[in-house]
């Protein structure tokens, strides 16, 4: 028998390629995904929304009427604001009225500053000068005047942070040199500014009189001319009158420098009053706590001795003299300072008690201290 033809293998057609997705097809999809993206804000669902944006990262996530950073803000959702900053929403973007994110959180009242006005304005300070369709900059709508110039505004506004840090800064380098050139060593170290003396003041008041007259007798002349007579007149009753003002300034200048010296000894009597040795000192004795100069007898509430300390110091209109005065009261209640010169004078058993009492009233006096800066 003959063998049998051979089979032939049909081949199997090729399947046909893909169809590439029509552009109107990817356009209905990324829109239904910036729908999504949107309702999970909404819906507080921000790892839902992260992990979609992390899986489709060309969405807009601006996108919608109006943009989301609008909505977060009408939300009062702080989360949700900024998640939108942090995955790169742009706060400058306006809605159909024309207002940006920074126009929806000055409406929000001054509850949202800090949360919502504050995040948005620090991402896009260019968004103050922007204005609605009203005319309106958000700087308006919170009634800071005129719009916003971001430019100059920004350069004002960090020159004057710049002066008030360098202002800070020399202030706290003045008191740490104060307190590291000697102010340690003098316990009765009391400063007052020496009052202007009496003939000083007197040969400068005569000096301003005098510059005085002379530009009154310029301007007579330049104006209009007078009858020697009546020239001489005005001129006499002229000095007449400042001479009897002279003499009223000086005598009140006078009291007032009389009452200086007075209330500069009482405090210097005051001062050695205080500085003499507590009793049971001196005597062989140790100190008990009773026995330690407290400015309130018997100790008490560090915020009433702090308060006694300040009222016997300068009065609160001589700001620069009660600063010097309270960095002196500092010194001398610090506890290393005290435990230093007086830890050996105490009773072993009372020494944890009066510490204490000393650390209270120190951080009572750099509290008051801290608000004269």
């Amino acid at each position: 028998r003959p063998p049998p033809p051979p089979q032939i293998q049909k081949k199997k057609p090729h399947p046909p390629p893909p169809r590439a997705a029509s552009p109107m097809a990817s356009t209905a999809r990324r829109r239904r995904r910036e729908r999504r993206f949107r309702r999970y804000l909404s819906a507080g669902r921000l790892a839902r929304a992260q992990a979609l944006l992390q899986r489709h990262p060309g969405l807009d996530v601006d996108a919608g009427r109006p943009p989301p950073l609008h909505r977060a803000c009408a939300r009062h959702d702080a989360p949700a604001l900024c998640l939108l900053l942090r995955l790169g929403a742009d706060p400058a973007r306006p809605d159909r009225h024309g207002n940006t994110a920074l126009h929806a959180a000055a409406r929000r009242g001054p509850g949202a500053y800090t949360d919502f006005f504050l995040p948005l304005l620090r991402r896009c300070p260019s968004a103050m000068g922007m204005k609605n369709k009203d005319g309106e900059t958000p700087g308006q709508i919170l009634g800071w005047g005129p719009p916003w110039d971001s430019a100059e505004e920004e350069e004002d506004d960090e020159a004057s942070r710049e002066h008030q840090w360098r202002q800070k800064l020399l202030g706290e380098l003045e008191d740490e040199w104060q307190e590291a050139t000697g102010r340690l060593e003098g316990e009765e170290y009391y400063e007052a500014q020496e009052p202007e003396s009496f003939s000083a003041w007197s040969d400068r008041l005569a000096r301003e009189h005098a510059q005085k007259c002379q530009q009154q007798r310029k301007a007579k002349g330049a104006h209009r001319p007078t009858t020697r007579a009546e020239g001489s007149s005005l001129s006499w009753r002229r000095q007449e009158e400042e001479r009897r003002l002279f003499q009223e300034r000086a005598r009140a200048k006078e009291e007032e420098l009389r009452e200086s010296r007075a209330r500069r000894a009482q405090e210097q009597a005051q001062e050695a009053h205080r500085a003499q040795p507590p009793r049971g000192a001196g005597r062989g004795n140790l100190w008990r706590f009773n026995d330690v100069p407290w400015p309130c007898p018997g100790g008490g509430d560090p915020e009433a001795m702090a308060a006694a300390l300040v009222a016997r110091g300068p009065p609160l209109e001589e700001q620069e003299a009660l600063r010097r005065y309270l960095r002196v009261q500092q010194v001398r209640w610090h506890p290393d300072r005290f435990l230093q010169r007086f830890g050996s004078q105490i009773e072993t058993w009372e020494l944890g008690r009066v510490m204490g009492a000393v650390t209270a009233l120190s951080q009572a006096l750099n509290r008051r201290a801290e608000a004269l800066k």
